[in-house]
């Protein structure tokens, strides 16, 4: 039996389902109601499906204008968006309506 993505997919190997990245998971599926500006693609279920993580590398050009500080970096997609303000002032909102 044949785990991997595929020849197409250069046989990619499955990563291990944490609960860290379950999380992350389920907040891309859910990101529709976190930013409701935004119209993203409704979002696959992922179970039984090759996943792969990575991070982003600024490009040098991007030093002044698009960067992250240290203090911004989150270690994951779930992190980054509990410490948007906006974000959660949203939700904390919405929240408020449905009391």
């Amino acid at each position: 039996i044949d785990t991997t993505a595929g020849k197409g997919w250069f046989h990619m190997q499955p990563t291990t389902m944490t609960d860290e990245l379950k999380t992350d998971m389920k907040m891309i599926k859910m990101r529709n109601y976190i930013d409701p500006k935004r119209f993203y693609k409704s979002a696959d279920g992922y179970a039984g499906k090759v996943v792969q993580v990575g991070t982003v590398i600024e490009g040098a050009d991007e030093f002044y204008s698009n960067r992250l500080t240290k203090k911004e970096r989150r270690m994951n997609f779930t992190e980054e968006i509990m410490a948007d303000r906006e974000t959660t002032d949203y939700a904390k909102s919405k929240f408020q309506k449905l009391q």
